[in-house]
């Protein structure tokens, strides 16, 4: 059977899980000796063993599946963080974020969530079982819980398992994040005029910082005071954030499986590579001192 649109999104938001705990690992945000290793999507992964963290990440990505059903998304990014000096009163300077561009993501009605998606293939007929679907129906039987990964989609498994691997491959590749670094999970929503930011109760996002806020919506009409402001040049209608883009973008993978692609990639901002300096004549001091 071919999956349904709930189905795909639910694997997609599982494969974000894992790679938002792999990522905690390579890049040493929290001990590794509290990571747990594992297999997804037949590739090493790791998962955090705290109970808090688990429940974050468990959290965040409910939140963002609950954006992406509504077909507001536009990018969805893991931001990595520190606060010069540890003071935690001021900005966060961002050392790197880990991006997806989902925009191209369907938009299905609630009432269709769960109608089969037909799959692009090269044959006609419809995929045959897998070793992994034969154990997984063992398994079943027995009463095995089952694993995360088992019923997704051949192909899109194999996207994620590219991407698993890209993203170790990537990261290994970047230089060291200073200490005392967190992270959180981010979201820049689609630039149209009915698409409105998350606001509920209990509210589950609060707006990012200035430096990473994006150009605000485009206006559908201005006055005409507004209007003469922007023709002369003293209202600009650009407001990007400064650190949006970073200084250093590095492409991780680009996914696409039937109807399903995103593309992710890593940016790094300019604070990651102040403080290296900052470091490195801190460094150089200290040698011809001695």
């Amino acid at each position: 059977m071919a999956p349904t649109y709930l189905e795909t999104l639910s694997a997609f938001t599982t494969f974000l899980s894992a790679y938002t705990h792999s990522l905690l690992y390579l890049r040493t945000l929290y001990p590794r000796t509290s990571f747990v290793h594992s297999r997804f999507h037949n590739t090493s992964v790791y998962q955090s063993r705290h109970p808090l963290v688990c429940e974050w990440i468990r959290d965040a990505i409910a939140a963002v599946r609950e954006e992406l059903l509504q077909g507001t998304v536009a990018r969805i990014g893991i931001v990595v963080f520190s606060y010069k000096g540890g003071d935690r009163t001021g900005s966060a300077k961002i050392m790197e974020r880990y991006m997806f561009d989902v925009s191209t993501f369907p938009v299905v009605a609630k009432n269709e969530r769960n109608m089969e998606f037909e799959w692009d293939r090269n044959s006609s007929s419809p995929p045959s079982p897998t070793d992994s679907d034969a154990e997984d129906n063992v398994s079943h039987k027995k009463g095995k819980q089952k694993a995360l990964d088992t019923d997704v989609d051949t192909d899109l498994s194999e996207q994620f398992r590219a991407a698993l691997i890209a993203l170790v491959t990537r990261t290994s590749q970047l230089a060291p994040l200073p200490p005392d670094c967190s992270f959180n999970i981010s979201m820049e929503l689609k630039d149209e005029g009915d698409v409105d930011p998350p606001v509920r109760h209990p509210q589950p996002w609060i707006p990012v910082q200035p430096s990473l806020q994006k150009t605000g919506r485009k206006a559908t009409s201005r006055d005409e005071d507004e209007e003469e402001e922007v023709e002369a040049g003293r209202l600009s209608t650009e407001r990007e954030g400064e650190d949006l883009g970073g200084v250093k973008v590095t492409p991780i993978r680009s996914v696409e499986a039937g109807v399903f692609r995103f593309e992710t990639w890593v940016e790094e901002g300019k604070a990651k590579f102040e403080a290296q300096e900052q470091d490195s004549s801190k460094t150089s001091f200290a040698s011809s001192g001695s």
